[in-house]
């Protein structure tokens, strides 16, 4: 009697760059007659039924050699397409592990929402705006071009290096 399919390893998660190539892999021993399927954990939709892609998304595809490593690969990474991915095998019960993808988008500062030059006359108030985007969420930092430390509040007692 053969042996059930069990998993080699657990599918890592992996963390990719906004239009880039995400692999996944799942490994499989002792697959036999049984089969291996990719679904999007989130949304339950099957991706992938053995060698065959069943999403309609042009950007999924599917390797595999030995019957043994199974890659979903997803091209042109999306923000939509982070989340969760489920590798499973038909066993009854049924198998699975999943693997989460995480979609990072490069930090850009939003130029028609951020201040730009201003003039103000010494010792009143200004107030500079800096609106970015990108993920996880840029941090911020105000300086001065010359280095000096910056002038908040009262600024002659409340200098910021």
């Amino acid at each position: 009697h053969d042996k059930e399919p069990e998993f080699a390893e657990p599918v890592r998660n992996v963390t990719v760059a906004v239009g880039r190539t995400a692999q996944l892999l799942c490994v499989v021993d002792n697959l036999s007659t049984y089969r291996v399927a990719w679904l999007r954990v989130e949304s339950k939709t099957i991706l992938t039924i053995h060698q065959n892609v069943i999403t309609r998304n042009y950007r999924v595809s599917l390797s595999h050699n030995d019957h043994r490593n199974w890659v979903l690969h997803i091209r042109e990474v999306q923000e939509s397409d982070r989340g969760g991915y489920m590798c499973q095998i038909n066993t009854v019960p049924m198998k699975s592990q999943v693997g989460f993808l995480d979609v990072v988008v490069p930090p850009e500062i939003l130029g028609a929402e951020s201040s730009s030059d201003v003039l103000v006359r010494e010792g009143f108030n200004v107030t500079l705006t800096c609106r970015t985007k990108g993920y996880p969420t840029p941090k911020i930092t105000w300086r001065r071009e010359d280095g000096e430390p910056l002038a908040v509040g009262n600024w002659q007692n409340n200098m910021i290096q």
